[in-house]
């Protein structure tokens, strides 16, 4: 609801205006909280989630634990709460309105992550909800790894009346399934810790729905590793036949690629030289679209993995950055949050006093979310739409969409 204010304008009135939101609210003083530090009951309750990130970053300091931390969702997430606490506890005095709102935010933003994780972690533990995930699990991995052998079996034979290179379809459908294999007998072998993997990990939800949602990021990465392996071997044999026949195109044409000035240049060869270059040409010709079977397939599974993992971080990024304390501030009082103010004639009438109706202009919801949104380690996708499909064209590998901090494989 707009704040109005009617008044008079004489010859020795003089009104001043407030155009920005800044200025507007910078009236209401801040809360002692919120400029000095954090009350004692929010600092006990937050006091353990500080000093595990403390411990977080005394230990993943050594090469092997911090290559591994920087690849898990949750160990991002972690460091990354930890960062709000320590703003949160910090005694320095918020330096003006934009540092009293992102303080704002960010006691907003925990408050409710941690209550609709004590909410996910309440239904978990209700009707041991636990053991029907766990139940459920296995054997859907189970068959996962069983639709993958017979789809191997199909590949093997003559997939859709396609005239496969034998000797390495056999090859490759039999490398494939030994990893099955391999892959059916590890999850036999961890079928009895699933549940209790499952019930400790859902007692991270106590300390946010982020936190579970990482865990979850974390475990489909690990239950579909294999589908992450088959892609690799796929695509790094597709790039190299790919390179390959470039390559031996370019010899051709009487081309060839200058290593240090990074360009094509022309290249005399001679007729031994012709006669290999065409002989590997014409094998791995034969042979591209076998391996290009293979890679296809295997690269659909891995997109539809990344996929889930890519809406799984940016639910993440939305929890931790969206301005739930400035939408509330607009949706109750809108007035604390404005562009400006905009006058309206009343009465005009000779020999009076010229009365205007001031009003408040809320701050539009595009431009609130913009100016107070929470900077976060975004995890978009790095590559546009033409990037992406040329790596999947020449057989580059894709990755999910990680945090901009992080460095890629």
């Amino acid at each position: 609801m707009a704040s109005r204010l009617s008044f008079g304008l004489g010859p020795a009135g003089s009104h001043e205006e407030q155009p920005s939101h800044q200025a507007l609210s910078g009236k209401s003083r801040p809360r002692a909280w919120l400029q000095g530090g954090t009350p004692a009951p929010l600092y006990r309750a937050t006091s353990w989630t500080w000093c595990s990130g403390m411990l977080f970053s005394r230990i993943f300091t050594v090469f092997p634990l911090r290559f591994l931390a920087s690849k898990l969702s949750t160990c991002i997430q972690l460091s990354y709460r930890t960062e709000h606490m320590r703003t949160l506890s910090s005694s320095k005095a918020a330096a003006g309105h934009m540092d009293f709102m992102r303080k704002a935010h960010i006691l907003v933003s925990v408050l409710v992550d941690v209550a609709l994780g004590v909410l996910l972690m309440w239904w978990l533990y209700r009707d041991d909800h636990i053991a029907m995930l766990a139940n459920t699990l296995v054997p859907a991995a189970d068959r996962v790894a069983r639709q993958l052998e017979e789809l191997l079996q199909w590949l093997m034979g003559a997939p859709a009346g396609l005239k496969m290179n034998r000797a390495l379809d056999q090859v490759l459908g039999r490398f494939f399934l030994y990893h099955i294999h391999l892959w059916i007998s590890y999850i036999h072998l961890m079928s009895p810790f699933i549940q209790g993997i499952l019930w400790y990990g859902g007692l991270s939800a106590c300390l946010g729905l982020t936190f579970a949602l990482s865990l979850l990021s974390d475990m489909v990465a690990l239950f579909t590793f294999h589908i992450y392996c088959f892609y690799v071997y796929g695509a790094r044999l597709y790039c190299l036949k790919i390179y390959g026949l470039s390559s031996l195109w370019r010899l051709f044409r009487g081309k060839k690629w200058n290593v240090l000035r990074q360009r094509v240049d022309s290249c005399s060869y001679d007729l031994d030289q012709l006669f290999i270059g065409m002989l590997l040409f014409t094998i791995l010709l034969f042979l591209l679209p076998t391996t290009a079977l293979y890679y296809l397939v295997f690269t659909l599974l891995r997109l539809v993995v990344v996929l889930f993992q890519g809406v799984l971080h940016l639910s993440l990024d939305f929890i931790n950055s969206f301005p739930l304390f400035a939408i509330a501030l607009r949706i109750c009082r809108p007035y604390r949050l404005a562009e400006g103010v905009k006058f309206r004639v009343l009465c005009e009438e000779p020999g009076t006093a010229l009365h205007l109706l001031m009003e408040i202009n809320p701050l539009k919801c595009s431009t609130l979310v913009q100016t107070y949104r929470t900077p976060t380690n975004s995890c978009y996708p790095r590559d546009s739409w033409a990037a992406l499909v040329k790596k999947l064209f020449v057989g580059e590998l894709i990755y999910p969409w990680r945090h901009k901090s992080t460095k890629t494989d």
